[in-house]
């Protein structure tokens, strides 16, 4: 599979923390799901707003029935 090499730069603090957590796993990878999981909470997002645009928006009771029910 192809690959593109890209550079960016990152708050020292967060680089640290990501780190840490990947260990020796590979940054690669852990940084390519963390963009894939990004971009799907985007199209969710968009999804969500075209159902708010097509539908209406959901009445605030019954978000805050589904708050205090959801733990």
């Amino acid at each position: 599979m192809p690959v593109r090499k890209w550079s960016v730069s990152i708050d020292e603090e967060l680089a640290e923390r990501v780190e840490e957590h990947v260990g020796g796993r590979g940054l690669s990878g852990f940084v390519a799901r963390a963009v894939e999981h990004e971009l799907e909470r985007d199209s969710l997002d968009r999804y969500l707003d075209d159902l708010d645009a097509e539908l209406g928006t959901v009445p605030a009771e019954l978000v805050e029935e589904f708050e205090r029910l959801w733990p």
